[in-house]
């Protein structure tokens, strides 16, 4: 029964408690025999009566039910309405929808439950994924498929050409260098073609000069964008570049040890056979021969012999020189001085051309510099000059110095150098293509330019077939406190 015709019926029982009785009050005829008062008092205890019945029927049919409801809201404890869900009064539906209440509140706590895992295992995993990509030190960009930059990962700032303001929502094709824009759309195009990544790799020139150089790998994202990863392989380049070089070093080092040796069984082949034929003869004609044959036999030797201690000089110097050991030791050089000790030594192993012109311009006579290595470049160039100019045309050799450079020109009216021969001049071992019936190993020029490279010099030189050879020599001169030079600006 319903609330209201519970009170209905209170209602009635109450008009009839207490207003039916006063309606014989008027009849005295009926009630004239009670005192007026006592039917008052009569009155007051219905109206007392009536009160309290109306405070229990509120008391049980909605105060109560309310506290429970409130207590099982309070406590959670779905039985406390269990009772109420029995009523059939409002307060009995009012417990069937908290029953309701309780179960779906139930489901939905172990539906966020669960999904409150889910997220803590999504943040679990973003934050592993997080952690990854922060460990990953390449730049990523996100490029729509319409060539969009949407987003980017960049561990190094200074990695990217623009900051990130001036590049998000703009056209890849704007913001990088064309050659690289041309690789990735060819990069696109094999994508969709074969559902690979593709890789392709471009150098880029920076504001500070430096080149660097990059990687790029083009993924699909499956959302209808790529993924472009871009690492810097400068270093990788560098050491492939500094492993060409050491693989090209070691090449020319296997064919150093191979030309060595094909010059040592044909070049010492002649000085060894002319020292152990004339061995035999003095051997054999010792007592017979006079003092000037045995002369001549000995000089004949030592001729041999300076041929073949020459040329392991000049080996030595070459592999030394391919091992990092050839350094430079400045001194003080007087120039005069050391200009004839070279002329005479040469003069000693007859490679001193004919006719020499010599002409060592005035000025400060000590120098500083490294006396062994001047001493090979004007040695070496000297000879060269003797040995392929007739004997009839002279040879001029001109020493000019100023305060920061000492220059040495040698000048000969000899065969000269063919121009096909000039890229290779200073190879060990190279001759030119004219100087067949001329003695020589192909080391003396290699040896020149070393030298004046070692002491931050150069050489040029100018030759016309038939005609002669002039190569200018100019190395600066150390100082004497230091090992400082200065190069001239021509130079």
């Amino acid at each position: 029964m319903k609330i209201q015709y519970k009170f209905l019926i209170i209602f009635l029982a109450a008009f009839v408690i207490t207003i039916v009785p006063n309606l014989f009050l008027f009849h005295s005829e009926v009630i004239g025999w009670l005192p007026v008062y006592l039917w008052t008092y009569l009155s007051i205890a219905r109206f007392i009566l009536l009160i309290g019945l109306f405070i229990l029927a509120t008391h049980y049919w909605i105060i109560k039910p309310l506290n429970q409801i409130v207590r099982a809201l309070a406590l959670n404890e779905p039985a406390l309405v269990d009772a109420l869900a029995h009523r059939s009064d409002e307060i009995g539906k009012i417990g069937t929808l908290l029953q309701r209440f309780f179960v779906q509140r139930n489901e939905l706590d172990a539906v966020m439950k669960e999904k409150s895992q889910a997220l803590e295992s999504v943040a679990v995993s973003e934050a592993k994924s997080r952690a990854l990509l922060n460990a990953i030190p390449d730049l990523m960009f996100r490029v729509s498929a319409s060539g969009i930059i949407t987003d980017y990962h960049a561990p190094d700032l200074s990695e990217l050409l623009f900051p990130p303001e001036k590049f998000l929502g703009q056209r890849i094709e704007g913001m990088m260098p064309a050659h690289m824009v041309a690789s990735y759309n060819q990069a696109i195009l094999d994508l969709n073609s074969s559902n690979k990544s593709q890789l392709f790799e471009y150098s880029l020139h920076m504001p500070d000069g430096s080149e660097r150089a990059y990687e790029a790998m083009v993924s699909a994202t499956g959302t209808d964008d790529y993924l472009v990863t871009i690492r810097n392989i400068t270093i990788r380049k560098e050491a492939e570049v500094e492993i060409s070089r050491m693989l090209s070093k070691q090449k020319e080092l296997n064919q150093l040890k191979s030309h060595f040796i094909s010059l040592v069984s044909h070049e010492f082949r002649t000085p060894i056979s002319a020292i152990s034929s004339n061995v035999q003869l003095l051997s054999k004609y010792e007592k017979k021969w006079l003092p000037e044959k045995k002369a001549e036999v000995l000089k004949r030797m030592q001729e041999a012999l300076k041929k073949m201690i020459t040329l392991l000089e000049e080996v030595t110097l070459i592999t030394k020189d391919q091992s990092g050991s050839l350094n430079v030791h400045p001194e003080i050089i007087q120039i005069n001085e050391f200009i004839n000790e070279v002329i005479e030594d040469l003069q000693k192993s007859s490679e001193l051309p004919v006719h020499l012109e010599l002409e060592i311009e005035p000025g400060e006579d000590d120098i500083y510099s490294d006396k062994e290595l001047l001493r090979q470049i004007l040695s070496h160039l000297l000879s060269n000059a003797g040995k392929f100019s007739p004997q009839e045309k002279p040879v001029r050799v001109t020493i000019a110095r100023d305060n920061n450079h000492i220059q040495l020109i040698v000048s000969d009216q000899g065969i000269g150098i063919p121009q096909r021969d000039m890229d290779q001049l200073y190879q060990p071992f190279h001759r030119c293509s004219n100087s067949d019936g001329f003695p020589g190993t192909g080391l003396g020029m290699s040896i020149v330019k070393r030298c004046v490279d070692l002491l931050k010099g150069s050489i040029r030189v100018v030759s016309q077939v038939n005609e002669g050879t002039t190569f200018d020599v100019r190395v600066p001169i150390w100082s004497s406190k230091t090992t400082d030079y200065e190069q001239d600006s021509d130079y």
